[in-house]
């Protein structure tokens, strides 16, 4: 990487401007067609169908809309966890399987509330990540707090980036302590890290 390490911050400081702005200005129909599609292939997914603990989010407004497929997940056999904030750039996974005793904390992100059940981060089959930008090589650019890039590595789930085409570019800069993801979801279909070819399933 580049020998000013604090170049990567800042490229990646502009970036998150850039598709902030970009997400903002898109056409809402657009978006909304390109999430309902995200959550079609969500279903399909065979590595989530077998998963026992999925550990996803409760989004943004900017990011995916997957609250369909959480009420399912939540509906479901499956236990689906979800993050609750213990701190800056920590968080912890709780169980999440009745939707409507979310809270809303801070930062305006809904969260399972205190006296719901501590998800061992070992027992994660599955991590869904969010992220503002992702790149071909799988590479993720965030909200800039640090959160997923300290938790995944405490966990072996299988990780899972979901973006809209609109969000994905040919390189993303990244440093020593990113979380690289092994598939990247689209409307288009699965982005696979090693064979990095995509498929509907």
């Amino acid at each position: 990487m580049e020998e000013n390490g604090n170049l990567p911050r800042q490229e990646k400081a502009r970036l998150r401007q850039w598709m902030r702005q970009l997400l903002h200005t898109a056409d809402k129909m657009a978006l909304a067609e390109a999430d309902q599609a995200i959550c079609q292939h969500l279903r399909q997914l065979p590595m989530l169908k077998e998963a026992h603990t999925i550990f996803a989010f409760a989004p943004l407004p900017l990011e995916i809309n997957i609250w369909p497929f959480l009420a399912e997940l939540a509906a479901s056999s499956q236990r689906l966890c979800l993050p609750r904030l213990t701190g800056p750039g920590h968080m912890e996974a709780r169980e999440a399987g009745d939707l409507n005793t979310l809270t809303t904390n801070d930062y305006g992100i809904k969260e399972p509330p205190a006296s719901s059940a501590l998800i061992p981060p070992g027992e994660i089959s599955v991590a869904l990540v969010p992220g503002l930008l992702f790149d071909r090589s799988l590479w993720r650019v965030g909200q800039g707090g640090g959160y997923y890039d300290r938790f995944l590595p405490k966990t072996n789930a299988l990780r899972i980036g979901l973006a809209r085409e609109l969000q994905i570019v040919d390189s993303l800069p990244h440093e020593p302590h990113d979380m690289q993801m092994q598939f990247l979801l689209s409307e288009k279909g699965l982005l696979q890290l090693r064979e990095m070819r995509r498929s509907s399933r």
